[in-house]
């Protein structure tokens, strides 16, 4: 497994060294947690105002676009960040991105164990480096967001979710949302446990959930808090709260209700696998701020639809799937550079919304395949 995990590790910096020549981002949503981890090694609280924070890392004030004035992020993915915190932030930055491919790497060679493709080992190695080019990774990657984690984190849960371990299954769930909440969906799983493995699952998930925050001295309730502002965002996010202009209030309501929903079919029986496809591209349709880079964590859903429709040989499931990869392969744009990027961005959450409904039209499709 290793040396293939190298080659797709290697492949993927290849393409995406080559997608990142030209960064636009720099690296705009690491800083957030690069401060806050520098607070956090000095002893400080990581959720300090931003300015104060960006002052001690001697950066400037936060620029216009930043509508936030603490860290939204849970604390999560600020221990992810402390041991880059040394360094200055361009070195941090080039360090995180390699600890993503590598994460990416790791989670691509899960998704072999996880969909069992016709394919040799090394030829799954190869394509996993293609994903470089795609937009959601190599995007996230210029944004500094945790794209290799996130990936890592869907495989993992997917993984422990099918396989019967209760106890790892809720504590990489538990950990995965505090690097980013929107893994909670994938709890409908646990519908068809046991009530033994059910508490063994809500332990992991309490011990994986709460360390994080008890490490950086912030109670859940006060992140929540301190995060509640990040909801002036959600309009730029490419989730059905964003698109329809709900608000956060309702975009978790709506989140909820597609949870009640899988619980229903996962306990009337609804496979292990199919119940956390779903719950993976529900979760992008619904959390109100599920960000373009997020769809990273639907790498798994694209590689299980991928070899479970060549199997049923299901045209539609296959063509669905290419829809949503191409659809999302185009980067995400500002709407305010003119000519033909300025109208992809001004209807790029409504690309982002259908491609991922029809990721889920083929995911239903392959639920229902024969065996």
């Amino acid at each position: 497994m290793l040396p293939r995990t190298a080659v797709t590790f290697a492949a993927l910096w290849v393409t995406s060294s080559f997608a990142l020549r030209e960064s636009r981002a720099h690296g705009d949503d690491l800083v957030q947690d690069y401060v806050s981890a520098r607070a956090l090694r000095d002893g400080l609280s990581p959720y300090l105002p931003l300015d104060d924070l960006r002052d001690r890392a001697g950066l400037p004030p936060r620029p216009g676009h930043v509508l936030v004035t603490h860290n939204p992020h849970p604390p999560g993915a600020v221990l992810l960040t402390v041991p880059f915190a040394a360094a200055d932030f361009g070195m941090a930055l080039d360090r995180v991105r390699l600890l993503q491919l590598a994460a990416l790497a790791v989670a691509w060679a899960l998704c072999f164990r996880l969909a069992a493709p016709p394919l040799s080992g090394w030829a799954w190695a190869l394509v996993g480096g293609a994903f470089g080019l795609w937009a959601p990774v190599w995007q996230g990657l210029d944004w500094g967001q945790p794209v290799g984690v996130l990936a890592l984190a869907a495989a993992g849960i997917w993984q422990l979710g099918r396989s019967g371990r209760p106890l790892a299954f809720g504590f990489v769930l538990g950990f995965a949302c505090t690097v980013r909440p929107f893994f909670a969906l994938s709890c409908v799983v646990a519908m068809k446990w046991t009530r033994r493995e059910q508490l063994a699952a809500f332990a992991g998930a309490l011990v994986g959930g709460l360390v994080p925050f008890a490490l950086a001295g912030t109670p859940p309730w006060e992140w929540y808090r301190l995060a509640s502002a990040a909801g002036a965002y959600a309009a730029e996010c490419g989730s059905l709260p964003g698109v329809l202009g709900l608000g956060t209030t309702a975009g978790v309501g709506l989140y909820a209700a597609a949870a009640v929903v899988l619980a229903y079919l996962r306990w009337k029986g609804l496979a292990a696998d199919s119940t956390l496809a779903l719950a993976a591209v529900a979760a992008m349709l619904t959390y109100p701020l599920a960000w373009f880079q997020y769809d990273v964590s639907l790498i798994p859903v694209v590689a299980w639809v991928a070899v479970t429709a060549h199997r049923a040989n299901s045209r539609f499931a296959l063509v669905a799937l290419t829809l949503f990869v191409a659809a999302r392969a185009v980067p995400d744009v500002i709407p305010d550079t003119g000519g033909w990027a300025d109208a992809v961005g001004h209807v790029k959450g409504w690309v982002q919304v259908a491609a991922r409904a029809v990721l889920l039209a083929a995911v239903i499709r392959c639920a229902n395949a024969p065996s």
